[in-house]
């Protein structure tokens, strides 16, 4: 049972965010064609504005007035700025929350029922949610390409979803508190930070490579995913077991220590903030590479890669923290069906990308060195 509620959660969260980015994706689109509406109505003359550009939206406007300048000042007023900030679109405001909605009551609960080799691949149906919503609504096409993609995807999840560990965690307060006690996750912590140490240092020494982007928002998201675990299975059993010790306390001072555990602002311990300090800093820097790749790298080479690298290392971490596989034959089966599965999944996301198009101004001249071809 626990297994289908975590599946239920994490389907429905996926569904949620892949909503959420398909109305972001609207707000932006829609903010790009006021802003081109503004352009020409500008270089027009700077008279005559329609009532489809407000005021409010553009205050530039009321300051110029209905004057009419020269055709040189007017372009060239029209070339600065841009749209106006995303946040100020109620629809970008609302996908956005929906994100978050999405990652906080679908993931995470999925995680305090379901191991991470399970919860993290179905990431990808956000992405499908994402591709059908916008061909219904925003006029996009799904491709022929884009279709066998999502055929490759789902045989992929599915593979893995087959072997993936069914039981829940822990199902009591004794069994949690054991778990948490013996994880060793000071050490699994220990050493992803040392490692993220190691990585900023090469990437601030120049070495920016897609290996080196793709590996440290990686360790920041399976950061993210043991301390997302530990805390959902305790705010779920911790309704069942009021007097259930906190797994931040547990893991510094021992099942035994944890209950004398004093706190240090209120009711809140050194562990326990120190835990929270974790689970914000693993977000801002799994997000923080992850923008950095996407302003370096294509999203065509970038997404695939990280979302296999992403998919292993948070299911190794959750498998050496809970111990969720029952011996060596489960553990060959699972990663053997695991494997196969990732590999399905990034073979068939290179799929879902769509080509972009290169459009270029029509007084720029194509020539060879814009196409990036040697001269001879």
């Amino acid at each position: 049972m626990g297994f289908l509620v975590g599946l239920g959660a994490a389907l429905a969260g996926n569904v949620v965010i892949g909503t959420g980015q398909c109305l972001q994706k609207y707000a932006l689109t829609k903010l790009e064609k006021e802003w081109e509406a503004q352009r020409a109505q500008q270089l027009e003359g700077g008279s005559g504005y329609s009532d489809s550009v407000s005021y409010t939206a553009y205050p530039n406007l009321r300051s110029r007035g209905n004057s009419v300048g020269s055709r040189d000042d007017t372009s060239k007023n029209a070339t600065r700025g841009g749209p106006r900030p995303r946040y100020t679109s109620w629809h970008w405001v609302v996908g956005l929350a929906m994100n978050y909605a999405g990652e906080m009551f679908g993931n995470s609960v999925a995680l305090s029922y379901l191991s991470a080799a399970a919860v993290a691949p179905l990431g990808i149906v956000s992405v499908a949610v994402n591709l059908i919503l916008a061909e219904r609504f925003l006029g996009e096409r799904i491709t022929a390409n884009q279709r066998f993609g999502l055929t490759v995807v789902a045989a992929g999840v599915l593979c893995i979803l087959a072997v993936a560990p069914r039981r829940a965690a822990a199902s009591d307060a004794s069994q949690f508190v054991e778990i948490v006690a013996r994880s060793g996750i000071l050490k699994l912590l220990g050493a992803a930070a040392a490692v993220q140490a190691v990585l900023v240092s090469v990437i601030r020494a120049g070495r920016r490579t897609l290996f080196l982007y793709v590996l440290a928002a990686s360790l920041f998201g399976a950061m993210n995913v043991m301390a997302a675990k530990l805390l959902t299975t305790y705010v779920r059993l911790r309704m069942t077991f009021p007097k259930l010790l906190n797994p931040a306390d547990v893991a510094v001072y021992g099942a035994v220590g944890a209950a004398q555990a004093r706190p240090l602002i209120a009711s809140i311990t050194a562990p326990q903030t120190a835990a929270v300090i974790v689970a914000v800093g693993s977000v801002v820097g799994q997000e923080t590479f992850r923008q950095q790749a996407l302003g370096r790298f294509p999203p065509t080479q970038f997404q695939p890669v990280f979302f296999a690298t992403y998919n292993v290392v948070a299911t190794l971490a959750s498998l050496v923290l809970f111990r969720e596989l029952d011996g060596w034959t489960h553990a060959l089966v699972f990663f053997s069906a695991f494997f196969v599965g990732i590999a399905l999944i990034v073979y068939g996301a290179r799929f879902l990308q769509k080509a972009q198009a290169v459009v270029l101004p029509s007084h720029i001249k194509l020539r060879k060195d814009n196409l990036g071809l040697k001269t001879q």
